[in-house]
């Protein structure tokens, strides 16, 4: 027997590697999970040039750590995939997980991250704004479907309609999943760009150069590549509606029946479409003959 599959959207006729392709946006089946780390892993981890720049990818120890935090966020059963079916080639990856402040979702992440590795450091600070923000604002609901991080094929990313399904199939997860809302660190401007396009919120700033670890500005070369901070986002997701308190496609009771059909047709009218219609079959016949 097939488990499930749940498709959020489809985007169709798209050319990638100078093909044309049906993809497809869709959650990714648990025999997946070791690929799309690997994916990730070879994709987003290695090309990424925030970790070039601080000079993460020259410790060979951090990429094991990498897929360590991949396989914990996919184990939520939360993320989704961008996919050619007829290739089974991925296109794409959105890392999500629920986080709630009843079960102390982000205590986990001390304990995947070895703190003495500048990557730890980084991926902390953006539990650090997610902290700092609760603490300011306590009247904010904490719980959320948190983006964690993602990866589109790079003519996907310019693809406005593509992205716009992309977003939306985010929301749909987050509304399934009964969470009122996706929260987002974007850690470059690219994402930032992509976020407010989107119509994400800002809620908060977290400047690079002004993080400082035992006197000494650890980020602050991030400001040559004119990356200059992460902003923390969120998106209100509004609730799943019952579908029995939906109103009815069409009337169900006599009242309600006149009130979307205003003219009631009367026994003059029925005799002037008859006469109408015996005059018209009458010119048909003549036509004919």
């Amino acid at each position: 027997m097939n488990p499930v599959q749940i498709y959020w959207a489809e985007h169709k006729g798209v050319t990638l590697d100078e093909q044309q392709r049906d993809i497809y946006i869709r959650d990714i089946p648990q025999k997946w999970l070791p690929r799309i780390a690997d994916f990730m892993v070879e994709n987003s981890y290695r090309t990424n040039r925030l970790y070039a720049q601080l000079k993460i990818h020259d410790n060979p120890d951090v990429e094991q750590t990498y897929r360590r935090y991949v396989d914990h966020v996919l184990q939520n059963e939360c993320s989704i995939m961008v996919i050619d079916e007829q290739t089974n080639e991925i296109y794409g990856v959105a890392l999500v997980k629920w986080m709630t402040k009843k079960w102390r979702s982000w205590t986990i992440w001390l304990q995947i991250f070895d703190s003495f590795l500048l990557f730890a450091e980084f991926m902390l600070l953006g539990r650090m704004l997610v902290l700092k923000y609760e603490e300011e604002h306590p009247e904010h609901e904490p719980d959320s479907l948190h983006l964690f991080e993602y990866y589109l094929h790079p003519e996907l990313k310019e693809d406005p309609v593509f992205m716009q399904k992309f977003f939306y199939s985010i929301l749909e997860v987050a509304r399934h999943m009964l969470m009122p809302r996706v929260s987002f660190v974007a850690a470059t401007l690219e994402q930032q760009q992509q976020a407010e396009a989107y119509g994400f919120q800002a809620l908060s700033h977290l400047i690079y150069s002004l993080v400082e670890d035992s006197g000494v500005r650890t980020f602050q070369s991030l400001r040559d590549i004119e990356e200059m901070y992460m902003v923390l986002y969120e998106f209100p997701v509004g609730p799943i509606i019952p579908f029995y308190t939906m109103p009815p496609p069409h009337p169900y009771d006599e009242e309600d029946r006149l009130k979307h059909e205003p003219h009631t047709k009367h026994e003059s009218d029925e005799t002037v479409t008859y006469d109408e219609d015996s005059n018209r079959r009458s010119f048909s016949k003549l036509a004919i003959k």
